[in-house]
């Protein structure tokens, strides 16, 4: 039996429902198929298995940090087929992209791209009022997914395979923002300037419990300390019950281009969208 090691990063579920559906058409042929979220461990070794598969949302536009953490750890994988799929809530950007160039520099053979739309919990839209993919993936996307597993499988098995294009790539307004947001920035500087309002902090530690890396500890009196090791998601804001959190997503500085991409997305038509009120952790439908 062909073996498949999938690794991901699914902060909220969703990227996870993905995975779970690829994995299901692989195993329909006869693929033994190992899902490993890094959000919670670390992938096994890919070199005992026959095919690998990441996959990711899209932060930014691009690979989440610790995604590209991953990527470039991992060991010369000397020919292994591997695929990659991208969630997203609006666009892709470049996600898919950097994906399979990181992959293909590391030795890996191209087996496969595929990417769907996915809820889209970005702090910085939700307080503009504007939820996007919501209720996606669909049972549509979901087969698809499905469907993809089982093609990624018959190509292994020497049906005819056409590589995918890459990403179309991006106008120069989301490229300065993905410029913004690169990985030496948010590692070295927005990830040292959270700051919390001690009179609106309860010490309930929610936003440690919620981190995706652990990069949150307590002082002494119970508070968040933020350490070198985020990826900017904001979880930690988002998810605050008090509103005490305040991090650089939320800086007037970056609203301008907040609300340009709130504007062309709420006006683009394929996609999904729907108005709410985000407030004390909370997001509700309006």
């Amino acid at each position: 039996m062909s073996t498949c090691l999938i690794a991901y990063f699914s902060l909220g579920g969703t990227t996870a429902r993905v995975a779970e559906s690829i994995a299901t058409g692989l195993r329909a042929d006869e693929y033994q198929v190992d899902l490993c979220n890094i959000k919670d461990a670390k992938p096994p070794d890919p070199g005992g298995y026959d095919l690998l598969g990441i996959g990711l949302p899209a932060y930014y536009f691009s690979p989440p940090v610790n995604v590209m953490d991953y990527l470039n750890s991992l060991p010369d994988l000397n020919g292994l087929p591997a695929f990659v799929f991208v969630v997203h809530g609006t666009l892709p950007g470049d996600t898919g992209t950097i994906t399979r160039r990181l992959l293909a520099q590391k030795g890996a053979k191209d087996a496969g791209y595929f990417q769907c739309h996915g809820a889209d919990f970005f702090l910085g839209y939700l307080k503009e009022g504007y939820f996007f993919s919501p209720d996606h993936p669909t049972e549509k996307e979901l087969h698809e997914a499905e469907e993809f597993g089982r093609k990624v499988a018959a190509a292994k098995a020497g049906q005819e395979y056409s590589r995918p294009k890459d990403d179309p790539g991006l106008g120069f307004i989301y490229r300065m923002e993905q410029f913004l947001m690169n990985p030496w920035l948010i590692r070295n500087v927005y990830g040292r300037m959270f700051t919390v309002k001690k009179d609106k902090c309860t010490a309930c530690g929610l936003c440690m419990k919620e981190c995706p890396t652990g990069n949150i500890s307590a002082d002494k009196e119970g508070r968040p300390v933020w350490g070198h090791n985020c990826l900017l998601c904001v979880n930690c804001e988002m998810k605050c019950p008090e509103n005490a959190i305040k991090s650089p997503v939320s800086w007037p500085i970056f609203h301008p281009t907040i609300l340009y991409n709130v504007y062309q997305a709420s006006r683009d038509s394929s996609l999904d969208h729907v108005r709410v009120k985000h407030d004390r952790g909370t997001t509700s439908r309006v």
